[in-house]
């Protein structure tokens, strides 16, 4: 076989700065780079796009492939490579065992049932939000998000409520270098626009997404606390423009406030006076 090619470094998350190196973790790395590349990618990922998509060489590709399959942490279905039994198993597992979805869950399910409309529940990861929970509305419009879907700050409710909870210490060098993503033309890409924002969810309470991350979806975010104050995560209902426009605010807000309370409460945090 062919000896391999050099390899770029490989990229640090979006919003983040560069990782340290660690010995020793340079092939489980490359492990994790074509994983993700694969999710990335569902029914569509090949040896080829796979190494075009982590800038591996392709036989480096092909042996991380080989072993992937057969650990069952992706499969082969009909020549396309998918996330495998085993590698779902996990997850799952790991999610079900999240005390933050445990606590949230029950909820969770209260606030989708009270509005009809899509919750979420997020926790931040590497300068973005990931979804850690998802409980679809009734209705026949549904959202293209999915668990383990990570959205930046920037353009969602639940990133926009996140850095609001944020000391201004801890704030203000993580806008600094920040990437702002412009996922649609309404999303705010201008640094002083999201420090307005971010001071205004924190005068209201939570934070709004007007198609700022999917056009035709806006969605109401607010942050969880538990025991001492502490942020546990954050929830958002996200709707259609049409309902949102039409669907009084109060009554969203109150379910969410709700959602928050009995968290709190299963989390350890006292009853307000």
């Amino acid at each position: 076989m062919a000896p391999e090619e050099s390899e770029p470094a490989a990229a640090s998350e979006p919003g983040a700065g560069p990782r340290p190196e660690v010995p020793g973790t340079a092939a489980f790395g490359k492990f994790m780079r074509v994983l993700q590349a694969a999710a990335d990618a569902p029914g569509e990922a090949s040896v080829a796009r796979l190494a075009k998509a982590t800038a591996l060489p392709r036989p480096t590709v092909h042996r991380i492939v080989a072993a992937l399959l057969a650990e069952g942490l992706l499969t082969d279905e009909d020549g396309a490579l998918c996330l495998g039994p085993r590698l779902v198993s996990l997850a799952f597992r790991s999610w079900d065992g999240s005390l933050l979805r445990q606590a949230a869950r029950e909820p969770l399910l209260a606030l989708r049932d009270a509005l009809d409309e899509t919750v979420h529940l997020a926790v931040p990861d590497a300068g973005e939000m990931v979804y850690l929970d998802k409980l679809e509305s009734h209705r026949t419009v549904r959202m293209a998000s999915r668990i383990g879907t990570r959205v930046a700050l920037n353009t969602s409710a639940v990133g926009k409520a996140w850095l609001a909870t944020l000391p201004e210490a801890d704030l203000a060098p993580l806008l600094a270098r920040l990437a702002l993503p412009a996922r649609t033309p309404h999303s705010l890409t201008d640094p002083d626009a999201l420090r307005r924002e971010i001071a205004r969810t924190r005068a209201h309470g939570h934070s709004l997404d007007r198609q700022e991350n999917e056009l035709d979806i806006c969605c109401y975010g607010m942050a969880l606390r538990g025991a001492g104050g502490r942020v546990l995560g954050c929830i958002s209902v996200s709707l259609p423009r049409y309902r949102f426009e039409a669907l009084p605010p109060g009554t969203v807000l109150r379910a969410m406030a709700a959602c928050a309370e009995a968290v709190a409460r299963v989390a350890g945090a006292p009853r307000p006076d």
